[in-house]
């Protein structure tokens, strides 16, 4: 009985976070929205920067939890990084969200309708590279440390001395 349970269990969670990347856009949705301070942001918030989005709402435990250790493990991002909150309550407490303003906290509206409709689960990280495009599909992240690492190794990866190295192995060895 146990093992059939497991069984289940491994497929509804495969089912859930091994969806395949076909369902999910390969870019960010364009949007106009705003800040908590009514800025106006659009797609060119990514320009030139690779972007951890972390869409969260007010009412998830693990989300809160996740914000309240963001600034211990973002300090020190390299320059061409940046996190993005993506608040998916459309009414929310703005006195809450204010707690977490270390970040630009935008708000979500219809634009992101493409995109949030394939998410199930929060919070979630999207990654996003400096032309708005996805890197990788949606994950679910349990952790601010999570944010920090891959944001390092994607811009690792996106050096212009990775860049040139891949373009010379491109042309010559492929």
């Amino acid at each position: 009985m146990k093992f059939a349970v497991a069984i289940l269990i491994l497929f509804v969670v495969g089912f859930i976070f091994l969806r395949s990347i076909d369902d999910v856009p390969k870019n960010f949705p364009q949007f106009v929205t705003e800040d908590l301070s009514g800025n106006v942001f659009t797609n060119k918030i990514f320009d030139g920067k690779l972007t951890a989005i972390l869409l969260w709402t007010t009412n998830s435990e693990p989300c809160l939890k996740m914000l309240g250790s963001l600034d211990e493990f973002l300090k020190d991002l390299p320059p061409n990084c940046q996190v993005i909150g993506l608040i998916g309550d459309k009414n929310f407490d703005a006195a809450q969200v204010k707690n977490f303003s270390s970040i630009v906290q935008l708000k979500v509206n219809d634009d992101f309708e493409p995109l949030l409709t394939k998410i199930k689960i929060v919070p979630t990280v999207i990654f996003i590279d400096r032309h708005g495009n996805l890197i990788e599909p949606p994950q679910f992240v349990p952790n601010a440390k999570f944010i920090r690492e891959e944001l390092i190794r994607l811009s690792e990866k996106d050096s212009t001395k990775v860049r040139t190295l891949n373009f010379l192995h491109s042309k010559f060895f492929d």
